[in-house]
């Protein structure tokens, strides 16, 4: 639970670090963990005004997390990551919204990982960290690139 709780910390603190003007609304977050996976079912096209853009894909053998961008296409803000899990112990997915400067919405991304067994929560908190540990490389790196300009 600990690693849970310090990998959300560290979506959270991410999300701010990142300068967002809007956060993550109800219908965006509805659009991620409902509408998407009709979306791809249907084959049907990305809701009109965003983009979704592969960030990455983990198999750890057991389970397989898929990271993805879903930017308002406006503005080019991030709106949320949409997480695709499958776990094939059980061989369900689920389809879940990772928000942007929204609590509530946090607070409901949250409860539903809290649902997972320990070895997917683990699983997932492996790959989370892995995966925040590259986007925080990726911007220092960027930032440092400026200081020296």
């Amino acid at each position: 639970m600990k690693k849970i709780t310090l990998l959300l910390f560290m979506f959270t603190a991410f999300s701010y670090a990142q300068d967002k003007p809007n956060g993550t609304t109800l219908e965006e977050y509805n659009y991620m963990t409902k509408g998407y996976k009709i979306q791809i079912s249907s084959g049907l096209d990305v809701k009109k005004g965003y983009v979704i853009n592969d960030l990455v894909r983990r198999d750890t053998g057991q389970y397989v997390f898929d990271f993805k961008t879903f930017h308002r296409s406006k503005n080019g803000t991030l709106a949320g990551i949409i997480l695709v899990a499958t776990s094939k112990v059980w061989s369900n997915v689920y389809y879940l919204a990772i928000p942007v400067d929204n609590d509530v919405l946090f607070d409901d991304f949250n409860s539903k990982v809290e649902l997972w067994d320990e070895a997917m929560t683990t699983s997932y908190s492996n790959v989370s960290s892995r995966l925040m540990s590259a986007l925080f490389n990726f911007n220092w790196e960027n930032d440092r690139k400026k200081l020296k300009k």
